[in-house]
């Protein structure tokens, strides 16, 4: 409705981590606006295209014990998405929240689903990320 705020709220418990989403007519101004900005920084229609936009390299990073489920989750959705090997030992897959410009990146030492990896881009070790 007119005036209202959109939210939501996305926790993952396993890991003790929450992300928030807001959309507001409140944050728009004159010279501002959300779906504008969405669009010029979003690699949603990039990765449709199969290229990298360089806005992902902005991008949550989280590590996963297996890229599989997540990939098999995203074939089922017909959701674009871009795969890629940074080291003999690690992959990463690039997926982009749609129509909230946000690139995540999940990165694993397992894949055993057969998917086309793209070299596309330079891709960056950033080692053991531990915190």
């Amino acid at each position: 409705s007119e005036g209202c705020i959109a939210t939501k709220w996305v926790a993952f418990e396993s890991d003790n981590f929450h992300v928030h989403f807001v959309l507001g007519e409140a944050f728009e101004t004159a010279n501002f606006s959300i779906a504008e900005v969405d669009q010029a920084m979003s690699g949603f229609e990039a990765l449709e295209s199969g290229s990298f936009h360089a806005s992902m390299y902005n991008s949550l990073v989280l590590e996963v014990d297996s890229l599989d489920e997540y990939l098999l989750r995203l074939k089922a959705q017909s959701m674009p998405y871009m795969l890629m090997q940074t080291t003999s030992k690690q992959y990463v897959l690039f997926m982009i929240i749609p129509q909230n410009a946000i690139t995540v990146q999940l990165r694993s030492q397992h894949l055993s689903v057969e998917e086309p990896i793209s070299e596309s881009i330079c891709t960056e070790d950033f080692g053991q990320m531990a915190f």
